[in-house]
């Protein structure tokens, strides 16, 4: 299986779960390791940058932002 693929497929998933709002989850109990904690943030910062670039993320005013999420090809 190749890279591209994979990333694809956790695309797909991630997609899916904010649609269905499921990506709440219980806090964790034990505090983040420091270095994982600037990976994640540097990771969701990328992530961030990436939507608002390609148009996926619009921002709406100072605190308000809509996620434009593809249409299901159901």
């Amino acid at each position: 299986m190749k890279l591209s693929d994979l990333q694809a497929q956790k695309r797909q998933i991630f997609i899916e779960m904010m649609q269905r709002g499921a990506l709440k989850r219980m806090p964790r109990t034990r505090p983040r390791d420091p270095e994982e904690e600037q990976v994640l943030n540097r990771l969701a910062h990328l992530r961030w940058n990436r939507w608002l670039q390609n148009g996926t993320l619009v921002i709406l005013a100072p605190r308000r932002w809509r996620l434009n999420l593809p249409p299901e090809n159901d």
